[in-house]
């Protein structure tokens, strides 16, 4: 049994306001505590993680702050609701407190507070003990580029996949090989890119990460494409002809995959 919707064009009119008001603050309640896409304009984490990627990110996994908001940040709430600590190796979406401008990062949880960190001839160092990696071999990225891809294991077992530069081809990328030791004090948190030699992270400008800057943990891959779905700066005619080449640079093969699975 169904009621029967209000008689009349203008009631009927209202109904459909009403519906889509609902549907709306539905979508806001998800989008804020439940989940979340998020797009991935950067490399920094490749191969994991590629350019053009849309994630789908949990926000309950760490509890609430005053970044878990869309369009606002409420600076009156100080701290984490319903907090749940992440763990080391986590993909996480945080924001960063280097810069005043609204961005978000995606990066792999390193250091946890009070420990030591430090990359040593591209190795890395925690709390002075080698993370264990095992070189997979030579692989080449969509744009040409060569990786060494190793899998290395965190103290707690995690397991990943790690992308670094050949020796010949680093130059700048030096100082990411060997770095300062860097001591995370208590509330904040490490954070580098699977991208080891091409990634803006903890080691740089981003610097230690406060607990309340977490925003959701990565979990799925929802839709990934080498080409970008909306170009600026050009026409809507232009746009149009460039449907089927981004048609035909949709990844399927990454697809609703695990972002801990790639």
């Amino acid at each position: 049994m169904v009621n029967q919707l209000p008689t009349g064009q203008g009631s009927s009119l209202w109904y459909e306001i009403k519906s889509f008001i609902f549907i709306g603050i539905i979508a806001l309640f998800i989008r804020t505590f439940i989940m979340e896409p998020f797009f991935v304009p950067t490399g920094s984490m490749k191969q994991t993680i590629l350019e053009n990627d849309y994630i789908f990110a949990t926000k309950y996994s760490y509890g609430y702050s005053k970044y878990s908001f869309l369009f606002i940040t409420p600076h009156f709430i100080k701290g984490r609701i319903l907090e749940s600590k992440p763990d080391r190796g986590d993909i996480i979406i945080f924001k960063s407190t280097h810069d005043n401008m609204d961005k978000r990062y995606i990066k792999r949880l390193i250091g946890l507070p009070g420990d030591k960190v430090q990359m040593i001839s591209g190795v890395l160092y925690i709390n002075d003990v080698p993370v264990g990696r095992e070189f997979v071999g030579n692989i080449t990225g969509e744009d040409g580029s060569v990786y060494k891809k190793y899998i290395e294991t965190l103290p707690n077992g995690l397991k990943y996949s790690a992308y670094y530069i050949p020796e010949d081809k680093k130059r700048k990328f030096d100082m990411l090989d060997n770095t300062k030791v860097f001591n995370i004090p208590e509330g904040h948190y490490f954070f580098i890119g699977d991208n080891r030699n091409e990634s803006n992270d903890s080691r740089l400008d981003i610097g230690f990460v406060p607990y309340e800057n977490l925003i959701a943990k990565s979990q799925f891959l929802l839709f990934s494409t080498e080409k970008l779905l909306w170009l600026n700066n050009v026409s809507i005619k232009t746009q149009i002809a460039q449907i089927y080449y981004w048609i035909d640079s949709i990844r399927w093969h990454r697809l609703f995959h695990n972002v801990y699975g790639l």
